[in-house]
């Protein structure tokens, strides 16, 4: 049974690691990231065991594993992101991380106890509806908790939780004065280059991958495509679907919005040089060759303070916010005996 604390967290990656798992293409297989972190994280071997407890947060203990789980999960999130170079340091990071956020959550846990505060179970069963209908197509929460060893009872536990440490909050930040459009302004005059917008285009593609095979010749294969696209007989996202070696098929090839310096330089040459809607001449990069078609440009400039004004003063009174709660659980560290075992 994983911790309660765990497991909101754990389901949300699922979620997330189901949805993207099929599409991953970067050669960094994503169900294997887990094994990765199987090593060791501290010096003394013992601490390999998962039931070790690491920790004593007054009289709350906390166990290697509930740790290792976190940073698992916390992996199999960010997936091929990660060069495998860079594994054992960003491992030592992500540990130490999430022990800290295990001591606040412990904390944060004792506190809403204390509080009494009551939930609903209309409010419990909303986030559990909001949970099923972020479910992909053809799994259900039963098996996603089943994967995870909880129960549906110990869903409802986590979220009555969680829902009590948000009301908790609520509470410390009830004197947090809102900014003003005089705070927005001063803002927005002192911090410049966040209201500046790069030049971006939004492009779809058909890549055509080059092949060691000397009879295939991506090139001619993608101008029988490219002409096609021209006389009406097919639509871009159609042959996209149909043709493309890139992930980005699923969507029509349809790569999103971006700027410059995201891409390699012959094909951000001709994405940003092509017409809106143009079928563009073949390119040819490392991957293979592409034909792209440009649907929206933005050209570079700076979002005005009417524009950004509301963004703002959200910001700037989520911060404050932030900065109450934080030293709310900064004093509840305090006041709270932390033992970090030695093993």
């Amino acid at each position: 049974m994983r911790n309660t604390y765990t497991l909101l967290f754990a389901l949300t990656t699922s979620i997330l690691f189901i949805a993207t798992a099929q599409d991953n293409d970067n050669g960094f297989d994503l169900l294997t990231t887990e094994d990765l972190f199987s090593a060791p994280m501290q010096p003394n071997p013992l601490t390999n065991d998962p039931e070790a407890v690491v920790l004593r947060v007054n009289n709350m203990e906390i166990k290697r594993g509930e740790i290792i789980d976190l940073v698992n999960l916390t992996m199999q999130r960010i997936g091929g992101q990660v060069p495998p170079q860079q594994i054992p340091q960003l491992q030592q990071q992500m540990y130490t991380r999430v022990k800290n956020d295990l001591i606040n959550a412990k904390l944060i846990e004792s506190a809403v106890k204390k509080a009494d505060i009551p939930v609903s179970e209309a409010d419990i069963d909303a986030e559990i509806a909001t949970i099923r209908e972020s479910l992909p197509e053809g799994k259900t929460l039963e098996e996603l908790l089943a994967v995870q060893e909880n129960t549906l009872d110990e869903l409802k536990t986590d979220i009555r939780n969680q829902l009590a440490s948000r009301i908790l909050f609520e509470q410390q930040v009830e004197g947090v004065t809102e900014a003003n459009e005089i705070d927005a302004k001063t803002f927005y005059d002192e911090n410049p280059s966040n209201f500046q917008t790069p030049e971006q285009v939004s492009a779809s593609h058909i890549l055509i991958a080059a092949t060691e095979d000397a009879s295939e010749d991506p090139k001619a294969t993608l101008e029988e495509i490219r002409a096609s696209i021209i006389a009406g007989e097919i639509s871009f996202a159609e042959a996209a679907a149909a043709h493309s070696s890139c992930p980005s098929s699923a969507k029509g090839g349809s790569l999103g919005t971006f700027g410059k310096g995201q891409m390699v330089p012959e094909f951000e040459i001709a994405a940003f040089t092509q017409e809106i809607g143009e079928v563009g001449d073949i390119v040819q990069t490392q991957f293979g060759c592409h034909i792209i078609q440009v649907s929206e440009r933005t050209e570079e400039g700076t979002i005005a303070f009417e524009t950004a004004k509301n963004q703002i003063i959200e910001f700037l009174t989520n911060q404050s916010k932030q900065q109450v709660i934080s030293s709310y659980i900064e004093n509840l560290r305090d006041q709270a005996t932390i033992e970090e075992l030695s093993l």
